[in-house]
């Protein structure tokens, strides 16, 4: 009775053990959750960086009015009255701008034939049509 027993338990702690140690077993499953939390919680910290980073922009956009004058020079390149814009560029921005310009279609000398379709569809004009929700309602009285 007793090695019928012992055979068991020894049965038993084999499973178990195939189960946590074998392919696809429970520790390995581990391992690659804590693989995959270690890579979420770095896209997290990443993200989080750049969380920040827009809310400090957002905030000095917000109550400085500087700051926008500053973004509109550096991005927009716009400048005051009287003033001159010098603009350095890198040859790979010089190239990047290039090629951007290369794909614009020259409105100058647009590639039409004479007599084709036109590019676009003429839309009537809103100007003296209101939409019906905002006409006046019809009146109660009929004319004579």
């Amino acid at each position: 009775m007793t090695r019928i027993f012992m055979l068991v338990l020894a049965a038993g702690i084999c499973v178990v053990g195939f189960q946590l140690f074998g392919p696809g077993g429970a520790w390995f499953r581990a391992a690659e959750l804590e693989e995959a939390l270690a890579l979420q919680n770095e896209a997290n910290r990443v993200q989080q960086d750049r969380n920040e980073a827009l809310g400090a922009e957002l905030y000095s956009l917000e109550h400085r009015r500087d700051a926008i004058e500053e973004r509109a020079r550096r991005e927009l390149y716009m400048v005051k009255a009287d003033e001159v814009l010098f603009r350095l560029e890198t040859p790979g921005e010089y190239e990047q701008r290039a090629r951007e310009l290369a794909s614009m279609p020259d409105y100058r000398s647009p590639n039409i034939k004479p007599g084709s379709a036109p590019t676009f569809s003429a839309k009537r004009a809103d100007l003296y049509h209101a939409p019906k929700n905002l006409r006046a309602p019809p009146s109660r009285t009929k004319r004579q």
